[in-house]
């Protein structure tokens, strides 16, 4: 006799079935449609790479990637979770193709194995399901803000499973099947049924009543998902699917500002993109955003969960039956869901970005909502103000003259380019480099690097203007525009090779945005150029004495443009210097405060993140603190001289130019 089962035993329920299935699909296919409709509302977003997109999806789903489940209890956990649905779903859609299309696939090695793997699997979600259990309601560190819904889903789950292997125990009792070995689970139970002196008649009776039950969850379960928390599993991975393929810190494209097109930003639900509004259902509140963000952990009130929590609020307030009697819905976002204070505390680091485990690109949100503030406006923080007027004005953020740019007269004077003169490097000298004393030094030392190893080198002097870093991520779109275009007709009357630049915003500015207006260039950070010319032999760092090293990894140079190795491998190929790594570093380095624009902003003394910083270098005891970052070299600067650390800040081009000196 070959192996199977009868499919329906001891049930005459399959017309109540078919109806029932009916009615959870069609309220499934309602809530669906629902959400599907709510971001549809949000702006376009092309993607021309969909095979290659559903390639890596498959990859990530299937690999459940340890950067995403990390640690080995929640990787066990959510495995066994996915899995056993996986299976379980598998083995569902194998019995329906042979009851309704007559293939007979149920039978024989291939249904001993399905039904070995289903009660394996079935157990591991079970377990999985456990484990989610004692993680939010005993052990709990951080998660007081959990539903009933959350709560709920979790029983009716384990409910769905547990009356399963009841079912399978009672059959396996009741019609003792001589292949129940293959059922390991499924046979504990019947064992469970015979040891409670259960009559066979009696056991008949339980399971076709407790078969109708275990059908009732299953349809409510699967009518439920659109409206609870579990739709997080379809939408979060439909995030995943349609996640950026750009680095992180990639903006919101935006066209060229016109009167047609004059305020890019965000104050309302439907100026969001469809994937941000889809990222409003798919945030599964972990909270591993803001265990990352550097703002919250140094008591700024920002929380990237928050925000999507409270978009996410605001957006279910739309339907009338969350809104208050008689009260019409509101649609403006800025301090009325989220405050101007919230929005300036982001750095714009990334490491939220980073920490994400399907893919939410906040800084695209934080940036987009930036845009939709009014710079005029008397709320709006009046140091920005001011810094604005000085670069629309002065063409950098102190109002100082382009002329008294130090390296454009007397012994520092560096060559300028020559529209008849091709030159092979443009050094991008930058805001700081140029008119700020610490980075001064840094564009001081990498002239003389420059020539001491022959390169053939320009600046562009009085025509460099900032580069819209700051303008931009601040959210005053319609400044940086004219910055860009104006900078891009500047460079565009010359001829060179390379731009090299010390400072890691200009690099992206100048190598991911200027692209959009029509600025391509081969952009270099300094610390892949010098560690070029030291590999070539024009340059070759002298042996220094037991020199400690602790190197920090910028944001804007390490998580939005993926250079890590460059400025290390310099450092290293200085004999004698022993580089010490951050306990976080890396995707994971710590952010120094400065970025999106917050250098420019006031910031209360319990706000400093760059403190939070130098402590965490502090531990390794390191004679340098190096940094590779305009804005990080002013912030580590500045707060080591307010403590009574003997701890030296240097750029790395420093550390190099010593290093030839001794």
């Amino acid at each position: 006799m070959e192996a199977t089962r009868e499919l329906f035993w001891n049930t005459g329920g399959k017309g109540l079935m078919y109806l029932l299935a009916l009615l959870s699909m069609v309220i499934f296919i309602q809530g669906l449609g629902k959400k599907i409709r709510n971001w549809s509302k949000g702006r376009p977003v092309s993607y021309n790479d969909l095979g290659p997109r559903f390639i890596r999806f498959l990859s990530d789903l299937i690999n459940h990637d340890t950067k995403i489940f990390k640690g080995t209890f929640r990787r066990f956990m959510h495995l066994g979770i996915f899995y056993g649905f996986v299976i379980l779903t598998l083995g569902t859609l194998v019995i329906a193709i042979q009851e309704h299309f007559g293939f007979p696939l149920f039978y024989g090695r291939f249904y001993l194995i399905l039904s070995l793997l289903m009660d394996l699997f079935g157990l591991w979600a079970m377990i999985g399901i456990g484990m989610a259990a004692y993680k939010r309601y005993i052990d709990k560190p951080d998660h007081e803000d959990y539903t009933f819904d959350n709560a709920f889903l979790l029983i009716l789950i384990f409910s769905i499973l547990f009356t399963g292997y009841v079912l399978e125990g009672l059959r396996i009792y009741a019609t003792h099947d001589p292949w129940a070995w293959w059922s390991p689970v499924g046979l504990l139970f019947s064992a469970a049924a015979q040891l409670s002196g259960l009559s066979e008649l009696s056991a008949l009776t339980v399971h076709t009543w407790l078969w109708y039950f275990h059908m009732l969850l299953v349809f409510g379960f699967i009518a439920y998902i659109p409206y609870s928390n579990l739709f997080h599993m379809i939408a979060s991975s439909l995030a995943i699917f349609f996640k950026s393929s750009s680095p992180i810190g990639g903006l919101t494209p935006v066209s060229r500002l016109s009167k047609e097109v004059s305020n890019p930003g965000a104050a309302r639900l439907e100026d969001f993109t469809k994937k941000q509004l889809l990222e409003l259902d798919a945030c599964i509140s972990c909270k591993r955003c803001q265990k990352g963000c550097p703002a919250n952990i140094c008591g700024a009130p920002l929380s990237p969960n928050v925000i999507i929590q409270d978009l996410k609020r605001h957006s279910q307030a739309k339907t009338l039956f969350l809104r208050p009697k008689g009260k019409d819905f509101d649609p403006s976002i800025l301090d009325k869901v989220i405050s101007k204070e919230t929005l300036m505390s982001c750095t714009t680091c990334g490491l939220c970005e980073d920490k994400c485990p399907i893919q939410i690109e906040h800084i695209k949100r934080i940036v987009d909502m930036r845009r939709a503030l009014r710079p005029d406006d008397p709320s709006y923080p009046p140091e920005l103000q001011r810094v604005f007027k000085n670069i629309s004005e002065s063409g950098n953020p102190w109002g100082l003259s382009l002329d008294s740019k130090y390296y454009l007269s007397g012994e520092s004077q560096a060559p300028l380019l020559n529209k008849n003169q091709p030159t092979d490097i443009l050094y991008w000298v930058g805001c700081l480099g140029s008119y700020e004393t610490r980075n001064q030094n840094v564009s001081q030392v990498m002239f003389k690097l420059f020539e001491k190893a022959g390169v053939n080198y320009a600046v562009l002097g009085r025509e460099e203007k900032c580069c819209g870093d700051s303008v931009r991520r601040l959210g005053n779109e319609t400044l940086f525009q004219q910055l860009a275009l104006e900078t891009i007709r500047n460079l565009n009357q010359y001829q060179f090779k390379t731009i090299v630049t010390h400072c890691p915003h200009c690099y992206h500015t100048l190598k991911n945005d200027y692209p959009q207006f029509g600025g391509h260039y081969q952009v270099l950070h300094h610390s892949e150029f010098i560690l070029a010319l030291i590999k070539s032999g024009k340059l070759e760092p002298k042996p220094t004495k037991n020199l400690r090293v602790n190197y920090h990894d910028p944001c804007y140079l390490g998580r939005y443009n993926n250079i890590y190795q460059a400025p290390r491998d310099l450092l290293t190929s200085i004999p004698g210097l022993q580089l010490i790594e951050m306990k976080n570093n890396y995707s994971r380095a710590f952010c120094c405060g400065a970025g999106g624009g917050r250098i420019w902003l006031e910031n209360p003394q319990e706000h400093l993140i760059g403190r939070r910083l130098v402590a965490y270098a502090s531990k390794n005891k390191p004679d340098i603190l190096a940094s590779a970052c305009s804005l990080c070299l002013k912030t580590l600067a500045e707060t080591l001289s307010c403590s009574d650390s003997d701890i030296e800040s240097l750029d790395i081009a420093e550390i190099v130019y010593k290093a030839l000196q001794a």
